[in-house]
């Protein structure tokens, strides 16, 4: 008797690491028999293509600009802030900046209006989504609804550092305790709009901007190596299971090919990305790029949707976006903003890293790196050109970390965490169609 194939919807909030993970996750449905619809912005749809999924568009008229653009507008009025040390960016918040800081509740309705207008015109068996716990329809859904959490996990554990805070879990816990206060401060409107959000669905106001999660519905999984997890500060949040590897394919199945430019070019290859948002920091761009012309190695740049405005070295080649997956295939090194994304594509593929983190999670990846040893963390608040310098010589070659990172990709790999993840959705959909 064959294995039932069900139809899964897959979505994500409208940040280019929450979509790709999930693309990720629906590759690991796929691979486990089930039809995947992915339903976001037209924009997104080649995506879906890619990866073999349906697609459902959002209907336009109803989102308008999402959360993208909103969160762009208030990063770069307040690009001085993220430059700062984390614990400095929260200090002394007027009132006018923390109703700034207050975004995103009404870009949360538009789109529940839009999913809620898919589900009611489409059937699906569950779904999977990627930061939309907050969404009344997902709440109020009969069918199982599935959290995926592709942000560092240290937020799911009730003990350890405030979570997106950079701190070493063997840092001062009072130090701890002052960002939470601070934290909470700048962010005291935010939190008033969203647990008015949940207040309206009819569910506690449970909302805390040191934790950015929910009670969950049913079921999440978080994206993250069992090497690195954060085990012990144990127990973690309910419900929640790790899944160590849901790693998407190249873009279109592709390989990428070493421009002719550097293919003459002495020393080793470096993979240079501060993600889709960071990069649009010029300031901290061209720190590093200058760092990277004289590092004597070559360097692929993901430049960002400003990368217009870089100037790229002879030792480098770039483009506004690239094939990222298929170019960490090929590398020496990444140097990357520490994006969980990211991370995990980095860590998937045995590559060693130096993480330049710019904010959220980023700072807890970064950290992370150090406190296990396989690569090194560069502050753009403290940015030190021959510390930089100094950091890429050592991870080039410095056996010992290659290997760990390698055997943490290993055991990516040969991890049936995903496999058991799936037949926990399958079970959910099994026990839903019984009632």
């Amino acid at each position: 008797m064959s294995k039932p194939s069900y139809h899964i919807l897959i979505t994500a909030i409208e940040a280019y690491g929450h979509i790709n993970a999930i693309c990720g996750f629906g590759e690991l449905l796929a691979r486990h028999g089930h039809k995947v619809t992915f339903a976001h912005r037209l924009k997104h749809k080649k995506l879906a293509d890619q990866h073999g999924f349906d697609f459902i568009a959002f209907d336009e008229q109803i989102v308008g600009p999402l959360f993208e653009e909103v969160f762009f507008e208030w990063m770069d009025k307040n690009m001085d802030k993220f430059r700062r040390e984390p614990m400095e960016r929260f200090k002394n918040y007027t009132e006018e900046e923390k109703k700034e800081a207050a975004f995103g509740v009404e870009q949360y309705r538009k789109v529940n209006e839009a999913l809620t207008q898919i589900l009611a015109e489409n059937s699906f068996d569950a779904i999977v989504h990627d930061g939309f716990d907050i969404l009344d329809c997902l709440y109020k859904a009969t069918i199982p609804v599935v959290s995926s959490f592709s942000a560092v996990p240290l937020i799911l554990y009730e003990k350890g550092p405030p979570g997106m805070s950079g701190f070493s879990v063997t840092s001062d816990p009072k130090l701890w305790e002052e960002y939470n206060k601070y934290c909470t401060d700048a962010y005291e409107e935010m939190t008033k709009n969203f647990n008015a959000l949940l207040r309206e669905s009819g569910r506690a106001e449970v909302f805390l901007p040191t934790r950015w999660i929910l009670p969950l519905k049913t079921v999440g999984f978080y994206h993250y190596p069992a090497d690195l997890d954060y085990t012990e500060f144990e127990p973690i949040e309910p419900g929640w299971h790790r899944i160590d590897c849901y790693v998407r394919s190249p873009d279109e199945g592709s390989t990428f090919e070493l421009p002719d430019k550097l293919k003459d070019k002495p020393g080793k290859l470096i993979y240079f990305s501060l993600g889709s948002t960071a990069s649009n920091d010029l300031l901290i761009m061209n720190k590093c790029l200058s760092v990277l012309a004289r590092c004597g190695h070559r360097v692929i740049v993901s430049m960002g949707r400003r990368g217009d405005k870089l100037n790229l070295s002879d030792n480098m080649w770039g483009q506004e976006y690239v094939n990222q997956v298929a170019v960490i295939e090929k590398v020496d090194l990444v140097i990357t903003h520490g994006g969980n994304n990211t991370f995990m594509e980095t860590l998937y593929h045995g590559k060693p890293m130096i993480v330049i983190p710019w904010f959220f999670d980023q700072l807890d990846n970064a950290q992370r790196v150090v406190d296990k040893q396989i690569g090194y963390r560069v502050n753009p608040w403290e940015f030190d050109e021959d510390y930089f310098l100094n950091c890429i010589e050592k991870v080039l070659n410095d056996q010992q970390l290659q290997e760990s990172v390698k055997k943490i990709s290993e055991n990516m790999r040969n991890s049936n965490s995903g496999t058991k993840a799936v037949k926990i959705i399958e079970d959910l959909i099994v026990e839903n169609k019984k009632l």
